[in-house]
């Protein structure tokens, strides 16, 4: 069996992943790590794990395959080159790192390794996001995300919560050429309010965008194509208008909601990955791509005060 290693077990992990990974017992032997040991101990009664640590440096002893790691973005490129640099495997939340020249570093190493490395950018496989990529012939991609009254500095708000927005993009956009257009930040008392990018993949456009001040939690992706308005909205709706009419539709009530906002499909696509020995299932060219497109809103996008 398969020794999966599990670093961090924060608020993020306990709710997107862990229950995916307590589902895949039968198939994978899954090693925590937390620096906290109460939490730890407290984890794996709750989800049935076994095996546990406060060194993550053990993992490695203990002989993994790869790794998910859902610490701190600060941390994560230590903990990334380490275990890369033991030829494991690695997952890792978004974003791979606040630093673009980090991100192509640690690519670069993990090519040289022959291993994964793979960004958990969930939207790619959210079932409906799924649809909207399959639509031929794009004019207009456009992907929304409101927050409620949330006050971060723009850098981490960028690679917080935009780089989301922004790959799902470049995603519907089919990735590859996909090119930097124009930007702009919208900023009061040191906390972003607005930003919005323009990108460009020959006659397609794109747009993505947040806003951080408004009263209500929201995300939508539009595609504008020769088959008329597809709207997927919060993940878990789609409609399509055409020649009039709207065609609505609703995730099946049977269905998940961590498979609705894409983490269980993503998670079991990496084991997928690690087990065959297959293709990334989020590229390195398109994950090194968002990273490249946050760096250059906030290098190049226009700041307003």
């Amino acid at each position: 069996m398969i020794k999966v290693g599990v670093i961090g077990l924060g608020n993020i992990a306990q709710k997107a992943y862990l229950p995916v990974y307590s589902e895949l017992q039968d198939r994978f032997e899954w090693h925590l790590s937390s620096r906290n040991a109460e939490k730890l101990a407290h984890i794996q009664k709750q989800f049935g794990f076994q095996y546990g640590s406060t060194n993550s440096d053990e993992l490695i002893t203990e002989g993994v395959e790869a790794v998910f790691v859902h610490t701190p973005t600060a941390t994560h490129y230590a903990i990334i080159k380490k275990f890369l640099e033991n030829k494991i495997n690695v997952f890792v939340d978004k974003p791979v790192s606040e630093d673009i020249d980090e991100v192509r570093e640690l690519y670069r190493l993990a090519e040289k390794q022959g291993v994964l490395l793979t960004c958990g950018f969930n939207r790619r496989f959210v079932p409906f996001h799924q649809q909207l990529a399959q639509l031929p012939a794009k004019h207009l991609v456009t992907v929304t995300k409101t927050r409620e009254l949330e006050q971060q500095n723009p850098l981490f708000a960028v690679y917080d919560l935009m780089i989301h927005v922004i790959d799902t993009t470049q995603f519907l956009m089919g990735s590859g050429t996909v090119e930097f257009v124009d930007g702009q930040l919208i900023q009061q008392d040191g906390n972003l309010i607005l930003a919005r990018i323009n990108l460009r993949k020959g006659d397609m456009l794109g747009t993505a965008m947040i806003d951080m001040q408004t009263q209500t939690n929201s995300e939508m992706a539009q595609v504008i194509s020769q088959r008329g308005i597809s709207t997927v909205d919060n993940l878990s709706s789609l409609t399509l208008q055409k020649e009039g009419i709207k065609h609505y539709q609703q995730a099946p009530d049977w269905q998940t909601n961590l498979k609705t906002r894409g983490f269980d499909p993503l998670v079991r696509s990496f084991l997928t990955a690690l087990e065959k020995h297959a293709e990334n299932p989020v590229s390195p060219a398109s994950a090194i791509l968002s990273h490249e497109l946050c760096a250059r809103l906030i290098s190049q996008g226009k700041v307003i005060e």
